[in-house]
């Protein structure tokens, strides 16, 4: 428990070091490799789900459009003191079990999406690893994504859009891909919180907060492991590894 207020105090004297919002967003568009065609999602869109289980796993593939409508009699209740502000469009909770999410993330043609508020993607876990894979197709949105996995490993496959700051925080390894650290800059580090921020940070015009894209790890007893989605995984070292790759 003294940990966790530990995090939670930290956090807080840290939030003033968030670089704020800047007016023009990079947007996020669908990466394509020479002569493949634009990945297309496993299942039909929708918005504002929450999945919510006790002792079991969950995995699957969300198909998510910030944009799409439902009615307020089709969404569950809200929290006491949340407003429709807080709903999230995504929101994983599993007492005991693991997270597998495939994340899709469904925008729009034009170059600036018309929904100005970010995409909040939450999953969480008590006891179990999380993986979270985020897709895009066409210009999306920027998005939240916050995981809090207080047993488990934390893995995170980002698209190659993302821009914006990095909360990792565990007593365990935070790791950042190749790829990613050669694009990230390193904000700070104290005890068990790291922070970076993704992308180009030199020419950005700030405001007052910040509205593009966000991800925030907590795990308490897990390594945390941020890659993109297109990187290929590398082979674990050990004895039977080295074994057959010889």
């Amino acid at each position: 428990m003294r940990y966790l207020l530990d995090i939670v105090r930290i956090d807080r004297c840290l939030q003033d070091a968030l670089p704020p919002a800047y007016s023009d967003h990079v947007q996020h568009t669908q990466i394509r490799s020479s002569g493949s065609t634009e990945l297309q999602p496993p299942s039909k869109p929708t918005n504002f789900l929450s999945l919510i289980l006790k002792d079991k796993h969950i995995r699957g593939s969300y198909v998510i459009n910030p944009l799409m409508q439902i009615p307020l009699s089709l969404l569950p209740p809200l929290n006491a003191g949340e407003t429709d502000q807080d709903r999230k469009n995504l929101y994983l909770r599993t007492k005991d079990g693991n997270i597998n999410a495939d994340i899709w993330l469904i925008g729009q043609e034009e170059a600036a999406p018309k929904n100005k508020r970010r995409t909040t993607l939450s999953l969480s876990s008590n006891d179990g690893h999380i993986t979270a894979k985020i897709n895009t197709v066409k210009v999306v949105a920027p998005f939240l994504l916050d995981i809090y996995a207080r047993d488990g490993r934390v893995t995170v496959l980002l698209p190659r859009s993302f821009h914006g700051p990095l909360l990792l925080i565990t007593r365990e390894s935070a790791k950042l891909s190749d790829e990613l650290v050669q694009r990230s800059m390193t904000l700070s580090t104290l005890e068990h919180m790291q922070r970076y921020f993704v992308g180009d940070f030199s020419h950005q015009t700030f405001g007052d907060d910040w509205n593009g894209d966000e991800l925030k790890v907590v795990s308490r007893d897990g390594s945390v492991t941020i890659r993109y989605t297109d990187e290929v995984e590398l082979p674990k070292s050990g004895f039977f590894s080295r074994i057959f790759s010889s």
